[in-house]
C-alpha cells in the first residue's frame, strides 16, 4: 500500500513539473486534461449524492467571470483571482442548493441546466460588467506564461483529486452513497439530506469555478457563449461516465480519454467537421459497450480472470502408495 501511494506521488509531481520541459503543444494537452479533471471530479461528486447537474457551465462561466473581473477591474494577479472564483462557486453552488433543496433527478438536472441557460442571458444583457455578446479580453499585462498556467492546472488537478479521494474515507461519503440510492430512506437514518447538499454542492461549485478560472487565463478571451457553453457541460458529464461514474479513478481516466480520443481523430481524420463526427460515434460506442465505464470494466474483468484463474495444486497432497 505504501509503495503505491509513493508511485502515485511521484506521477502527480512529474504531472505538476512536466510543463517545465514539455514542449507549448503538450502544455495545451496538459491544459486541456487538467481543466476538464478538474471539471470532471466535481460534476463526479455531485452524482456520488444523486445530483445529476446538466447545467455544471454555470459554475464553470461564473468562476470565469470572476476571475475576469478582480483582474481587469482590480488588478488582482493570476494566483489571487483564483481565491474569489473559487468563493463565487461555491456561494453560488450552496444557494443553488437551498433552492432546489426538494427537487430530486431529472427535475433537479432541469433546473441547473435552466440556471446556466439564465446566467448566460444575464452575461449578454449586462456589457457594462461582462462585455456583453462582443465579450472581453483578460489584461495582458497580467497573463502569465502558458508554462506557468498549464504547472497551476495540473497542481489544482491533483489537489482536486487528493480531496476526492480524502472524502471517499470520510463519513460523508457515505452519507451522499446512501442519499444517492434513496434520500427519503437516508433521511430515517438521521441525515439531513439538505445539509449534504449544500456541502457537496458547494465543493463541486467551487471546484468547476476554479476550472474555468484558470481556464480564462489561458485562453484570454471570454464572451457569455463560451462561458456558458452546453459543451462544457456535456464534456463534464462524459469524462466521468465515460471513464467510471461513481469511482475515483474514473474521472481521472475519462478526462484523458476524451481528450486523447478528440485529439487522434483530429489528427487522423484532419477535416474538423468530419473528426467531430468520428470523435462522437467512437464516444457513443465507448459509453454503449462499457457501460460500468473504462475503469468499471477493467475491476470487471480483472474479477473473472481472478475467479476463473485455476488454483495452484496443494503441496502437502498425501502421497500415492
Amino acid at each position: 500500500m505504501q509503495a503505491r501511494f509513493v508511485i502515485y506521488a511521484l506521477l502527480a509531481i512529474a504531472a505538476i513539473l512536466l510543463p517545465l520541459v514539455a514542449p507549448p503543444v503538450m502544455n495545451n494537452l496538459i491544459l486541456r486534461v487538467g481543466s476538464l479533471m478538474i471539471l470532471a471530479i466535481s460534476w463526479n461528486l455531485a452524482a456520488n449524492a444523486g445530483l445529476i447537474s446538466l447545467g455544471h457551465s454555470a459554475f464553470w462561466g461564473l468562476g470565469s467571470y470572476a476571475a475576469l473581473l478582480v483582474a481587469n477591474r482590480l488588478g488582482w494577479p493570476f494566483f489571487a483571482s483564483l481565491i474569489p472564483a473559487m468563493l463565487i462557486g461555491a456561494i453560488s453552488a450552496a444557494a443553488i442548493a437551498v433552492i432546489t433543496g426538494r427537487l430530486r433527478g431529472i427535475f433537479f438536472a432541469i433546473a441547473m441546466l435552466a440556471l446556466s441557460e439564465g446566467l448566460r442571458v444575464i452575461a449578454v444583457m449586462t456589457p457594462e460588467f461582462t462585455g456583453g455578446g462582443a465579450g472581453v479580453f483578460i489584461d495582458q499585462a497580467l497573463r502569465p506564461s502558458t508554462q506557468t498556467v498549464a504547472m497551476v492546472t495540473a497542481a489544482c488537478a491533483v489537489g482536486c483529486a487528493i480531496i476526492a479521494y480524502w472524502i471517499s474515507l470520510t463519513p460523508f461519503h457515505y452519507a451522499c452513497r446512501a442519499m444517492r440510492n434513496n434520500e427519503n430512506a437516508a433521511e430515517m437514518l438521521g441525515i439531513n439530506p439538505l445539509r449534504f447538499r449544500i456541502a457537496v454542492l458547494s465543493l463541486s461549485g467551487a471546484m468547476a469555478s476554479l476550472a474555468g478560472g484558470v481556464n480564462i487565463w489561458y485562453s484570454g478571451f471570454l464572451d457569455p457563449a463560451i462561458g456558458f457553453d452546453l459543451h462544457v457541460t456535456i464534456l463534464a458529464q462524459i469524462a466521468p461516465i465515460l471513464g467510471g461514474i461513481h469511482t475515483l479513478a474514473g474521472p481521472i481516466i475519462g478526462a484523458f480519454a476524451t481528450i486523447g480520443l478528440s485529439e487522434v481523430t483530429r489528427v487522423m481524420v484532419g477535416e474538423q467537421g468530419f473528426s467531430l463526427l468520428v470523435y462522437g460515434v467512437i464516444l457513443v460506442f465507448s459509453i454503449l459497450c462499457m457501460p460500468k465505464g473504462i475503469y468499471g470494466t477493467w475491476l470487471t474483468w480483472s474479477q473473472r480472470k481472478r475467479q476463473t484463474t485455476p488454483t495452484a495444486p496443494s503441496a502437502t497432497k498425501a502421497a500415492t502408495p
